[in-house]
């Protein structure tokens, strides 16, 4: 159906999580059409998760305003200047079928949602139960592409891991370090920020670990609550960390015999490099988003009617959800992933 060496567009313009989640894809792809050239059409954003990725070998960072109005005939010119032999439209908006569509690329692969049955050649209907990696994978077997394995990738260099050694080192953080992330691109997937810090202390006390507080730069807020906390407490100042990119926040939690995120792009830094995790899933479907694996523990509340949503706001008086996730259970996680390592 493609030519040996094919001319390949992947179109995803989601947050972090959503691309690193298309990095399975992007290897099957390579793997079936090892000559082939992939270009990745990805939000500047989220660049840093493809560096070094085998799978590409050039992408278009493109803002939201770039693809929007004026912006999007520009973006379908450049795609059909290009004369791709087949487009993957692993995002799921009607906007990035309809731009595959005006690009007039032959070949149109993607989920069947959002109204974009018929901007696409080739597709298959979602199911909102699977996994986000298994959909992408799906797509892909409409061209007889085979699956390579579910697991994420995100390629360090051996500068970045060094560079994190010695941060961390200079930090004195040494012995078993466990990694918290209290942070994440919605509040309504936030776990409060109150019970991180309570899940911190009883790490340092119950298990005698290094707990590291990491957070994004827009996530100062939320390092200060921890922050205050220990001082409320008189508690020694925790250590709290600001990585520069997301490939430096990969090193560092590389670096961790355990990590606990909320559901949201760290979690899928933490299992694209492969270290063990405890992911708390508030709204959102667990089965859809959590990495497969016993490295990997989910947490989340069973007993909430409301739950799972897609809201990007809660209308319930307060986030039940994530209120209902004791700090025992996430505790309890993080025992298991760390008796996982010592067996």
């Amino acid at each position: 159906m493609l030519p040996v060496r094919p001319n390949i567009l992947v179109m995803e313009t989601g947050l972090l999580g959503e691309v690193l989640v298309i990095t399975p894809a992007l290897r099957a792809i390579r793997r079936a059409y090892p000559e082939g050239r992939v270009t990745v059409l990805v939000s500047p954003g989220s660049t840093g998760a493809l560096v070094g990725n085998p799978g590409v070998q050039r992408m278009l960072p493109l803002s939201k305003e770039e693809r929007r109005g004026v912006g999007a005939l520009r973006v379908a010119s450049w795609i059909r200047a290009q004369h791709f032999d087949a487009a993957f439209v692993f995002h799921t908006s009607f906007r990035s079928a309809l731009t595959a569509a005006m690009s007039r690329v032959r070949i149109r692969a993607g989920l069947s949602c959002e109204g974009r049955k018929p901007l696409l050649t080739h597709r298959v209907p979602r199911d909102r139960d699977a996994y986000e990696v298994d959909e992408h994978l799906r797509v892909l077997g409409l061209l007889g592409i085979e699956p390579d394995g579910q697991e994420l990738d995100l390629f360090l260099t051996q500068e970045e891991r060094q560079d994190a050694e010695e941060f961390l080192s200079s930090a004195g953080a040494g012995g078993m370090l466990v990694g918290l992330h209290p942070g994440a691109s919605r509040e309504i997937r936030r776990w409060p920020a109150e019970r991180f810090a309570e899940l911190g202390l009883r790490v340092a006390s119950e298990l005698k670990a290094v707990p590291v507080f990491f957070f994004g730069p827009e996530e100062q807020d939320l390092a200060e609550q921890i922050t205050g906390f220990h001082k409320t407490n008189g508690l020694t100042e925790p250590l709290i960390v600001f990585p520069k990119s997301v490939r430096a926040l990969g090193a560092l939690f590389q670096r961790m015999n355990a990590v606990v995120t909320n559901n949201t792009g760290p979690m899928h830094v933490a299992a694209a490099v492969r270290v063990p995790g405890v992911f708390i899933h508030g709204p959102t479907p667990v089965k859809r988003w959590h990495p497969p694996g016993d490295m990997y523990v989910a947490v989340h509340s069973s007993d909430v009617a409301c739950r799972p949503c897609d809201a990007s706001r809660c209308r319930m008086a307060s986030l039940l959800c994530m209120e209902a996730v004791t700090t025992d259970e996430v505790f309890r996680g993080v025992t298991t992933v760390l008796g996982g390592q010592r067996r």
